[in-house]
């Protein structure tokens, strides 16, 4: 069977170069498989660029995800160090648009005054995101999902996205979207909200292939956030799964952790029933994405774009249930709170690879600038990730090895704001109560010894001072900064 259209098959006769040259501008080509025809859009120059960014996900709910492990893990590159560096939602979602610390875009909290869609709209960062980056370079921009916290019942569409399909308030069953500037509402049983996501995340990627330009889709369902209530299909899966209970679980012995920890009591039972429930009702929504994850695929695989496009997956921050005794949340510098999810799958990208690089949500803009060939801001904290997706990466060592968390003071649950150094192997965290934390990973992975109180004052000095110059960063210098190991001291 002959792999080219009849009209092509008649030009054999010219020339090799005549041939190649018309199939260089053909915009599309028939494939004939059987009594069915595909429609194979011609490849752009640059490659698509699509962002999959869950809500509160944590890297282990992925092994629950078998349509993500086999299409994008098993395909592409794990980062298995992936971090966030303000584990709320709305500054990490600031981050990733900007590619700035917390900082630096001065987006510190979910409400007003501290951060928020308003905010982050009367700043005027929106008009400067990797959306306008990319447009301007000559990308398709489409938007489906969770945008901002706060941005609810609005008819506003962010500059730079060509198609707008953001959520607009309600759950996951009857809720609003904003439309390209017009409110929508759904609800019923073909409503659940992840699959709307997904025929409207489809639609645009075949609106995309029938132009002759790179699209970048920014595709953000809320799935696993609560009230986490899955779609009926899936309403039965994991009966059996227990929530998963480290030795950092309703830790016994919080008497060397911050006040904010100590004032937590031990978790009682019917509780702790209740995060199960919550833990499976969470991997029951993820369900539904990793089942879009696959719809996804097969779309582009169909429209003869999958070979050209770049497919990141990832979250805004993890999640804590029972950790320290702490109740559901996140917000924290611990483990559970900062470590995020990111799988790449893409033109070039080692399939089934592991990578150990320190990587940041900060990271995720200025990559898909410069995978898209458009131009990045002087005010980007964060670095390209594109020498780690090649074969030949360049090593640990010559890569960032430390980077900051922060969070500012979350009144409702009563906890300080913070700064936290973070390394590989340790962690070292100040609270703007006076307190500190610090743990050495390779030999207390879990958190449960804090090493502060046994600093000497040398040692303290050293490390309150690489911290304030982070704090204080911006651009080039947050990379320069980064690229310094800390001397950790020897605590035992």
């Amino acid at each position: 069977m002959s792999f080219l259209p009849p009209a092509a098959l008649r030009v054999r006769r010219l020339p090799a170069k005549l041939v190649l040259a018309g199939l260089l501008v053909a915009a599309v080509c028939v494939l004939s498989s059987g009594d069915r025809q595909v429609v194979l859009a011609r490849k752009p120059e640059r490659p698509n660029l699509i962002l999959i960014l869950t809500d509160d996900q944590t890297p282990g709910d992925v092994g629950y995800m078998p349509g993500v492990r086999a299409l994008l893990r098993d395909r592409g590159t794990t980062f298995r160090n992936a971090f966030v560096t303000d584990s709320v939602c709305c500054p990490s979602r600031a981050t990733i648009l900007r590619g700035q610390y917390a900082h630096n875009h001065e987006i510190a909290g979910a409400k007003p005054p501290a951060g928020g869609f308003e905010k982050f709209r009367r700043l005027g960062l929106e008009r400067s995101t990797v959306a306008t980056w990319l447009k301007a370079r000559g990308y398709a921009t489409g938007f489906v999902g969770k945008y901002l916290n706060g941005y609810l019942r609005t008819t506003h569409v962010p500059p730079g996205w060509d198609r707008w399909y953001g959520f607009n308030g309600g759950g996951y069953h009857d809720f609003t979207l904003n439309e390209n500037g017009r409110n929508v509402s759904y609800r019923g049983p073909s409503s659940y909200q992840t699959d709307v996501l997904g025929r409207k995340a489809l639609g645009f990627v075949r609106w995309a292939a029938r132009r002759d330009r790179p699209f970048f889709l920014h595709l953000s369902p809320w799935a696993p956030h609560g009230p986490a209530e899955p779609a009926p299909r899936h309403a039965r899966l994991f009966a059996r799964t227990p929530l998963p209970r480290p030795p950092s679980f309703d830790e016994r012995d919080v008497s060397d952790k911050p006040r904010w920890v100590r004032d937590n009591p031990r978790l009682g039972r019917e509780e702790v029933r209740e995060m199960g429930r919550l833990y499976r009702n969470r991997l029951r929504t993820l369900r539904a994405v990793d089942e879009l994850v696959g719809r996804l695929v097969a779309a582009l695989r169909e429209s003869g774009q999958l070979e050209n496009t770049y497919i990141f997956f990832t979250s805004d921050n993890g999640f804590h249930m029972g950790h320290h005794r702490l109740p559901e949340g996140k917000w924290t510098a611990y483990e559970e709170d900062i470590r995020v999810p990111l799988l790449v799958r893409g033109p070039g990208v080692p399939e089934g690879r592991v990578l150990p690089h320190l990587v940041l949500n900060n990271d995720l803009a200025p990559t898909f600038g410069r995978l898209g060939g458009a131009r990045v801001p002087g005010y980007v904290d964060g670095r390209s990730l594109v020498l780690l997706l090649r074969r030949d990466p360049p090593s640990r060592r010559s890569w960032r090895s430390a980077f900051l968390v922060e969070a500012k003071r979350d009144g409702a649950n009563r906890r300080p704001a913070y700064r936290a150094l973070r390394s590989v192997g340790h962690l070292y965290v100040e609270y703007e109560s006076g307190e500190r934390e610090l743990y050495d990973l390779r030999r207390d992975p879990h958190q449960l010894r804090n090493l502060a109180p046994r600093l000497d004052g040398e040692s303290a000095r050293k490390l309150r001072s690489r911290l304030a110059k982070l704090s204080g960063c911006a651009e080039e210098e947050c990379r320069t900064l980064e690229n310094r190991k800390p001397v950790w001291p020897e605590v035992r």
